[in-house]
């Protein structure tokens, strides 16, 4: 059998926790850098309010505080 998302039965796979600079430039129609200017802003947010360490990677956020914060609703 191929791999588990061809398996029958399986609608699609399960978003990502974190979401990056592509994702971010599709839900908010901008360009690369503006992505990257949004991220490391709700970073710095996160990071300052003790909600997120600085051991996460680089250039991606929490899905979920991403779309809060964008008034994005999936």
């Amino acid at each position: 059998m191929g791999t588990l998302a061809e398996a029958p039965g399986v609608i699609s796979s399960a978003p990502s926790y974190y979401i990056g600079v592509t994702e971010a430039r599709k839900y908010l129609g901008c360009s690369k850098n503006k992505a990257y200017e949004v991220i490391r802003g709700l970073r710095k947010e996160l990071i300052d309010a003790d909600r997120m360490y600085p051991g996460v990677p680089e250039g991606k956020v929490p899905r979920r505080y991403f779309l809060e914060r964008c008034m994005i609703e999936e």
